[in-house]
């Protein structure tokens, strides 16, 4: 049996990220977090090794902009889940795929696919 893929949610609102969790949980992911600021998402990528991300764009008073780029340096596709809109995001994160909140299963299931597909094999495995 296949190695379930590693999942890091990056939310600072709890009850969403339990429920991007749960969705993907029952997707059959393992979900790293999840976790509600760049320096806790650092330290899971860290200690994880995390095979994509779904990161909240604004997390109490920081963006995870920093955290986007570190996931892009180490070759971790991730994907943006926002309530402001792709409008919002500096250019240089304008092929990113953008989920606007509130997101439904189908979607971040379809993001999620989109993301693993970028993934030839889960890390560590």
């Amino acid at each position: 049996m296949a190695a379930a893929l590693r999942i890091l949610i990056v939310e600072d609102e709890w009850l969403i990220a339990a429920d991007h969790a749960e969705h993907l949980r029952r997707a059959g992911c393992e979900v790293v977090g999840p976790v509600p600021s760049v320096e806790a998402a650092l330290d899971s990528i860290a200690r994880e090794q995390p095979d994509s991300a779904l990161l909240d764009v604004q997390l109490n008073d920081e963006t995870s902009y920093v955290l986007a780029d570190t996931l892009r340096e180490k070759g971790i596709p991730f994907a943006f889940v926002t309530g402001y809109g792709d409008s919002s995001l500096p250019p240089r994160f304008a092929k990113v795929a953008v989920l606007q909140k509130p997101t439904n299963q189908a979607l971040l299931a379809a993001v999620v696919l989109k993301l693993v597909q970028q993934v030839s094999t889960p890390k560590g495995r």
